[in-house]
């Protein structure tokens, strides 16, 4: 076995972890309710929310009264 051996495998079993595993463990991860994972894409999702809000209230005049 020679080097370029050994980093087939690992890539193989990379792959196979990322095709098979990977989903599930963000799955579970997400689940936990005290996750820093969770709290982060909470916080992300709602910042996306709040630039929306905030982007379609800059704009309200325009959507009261050009828009017939």
């Amino acid at each position: 076995m020679d080097k370029s051996d050994i980093k087939g495998i690992i890539n193989d079993e990379i792959k196979k972890f990322v095709s098979d595993s990977l989903d599930t463990e963000i799955k579970k991860i997400l689940h936990n309710k005290s996750s820093a994972s969770r709290d982060e894409l909470t916080s992300i999702i709602r910042n996306a929310f709040d630039s929306v809000y905030r982007t379609l209230w800059q704009k309200k005049d325009f959507w009261q009264a050009n828009i017939k």
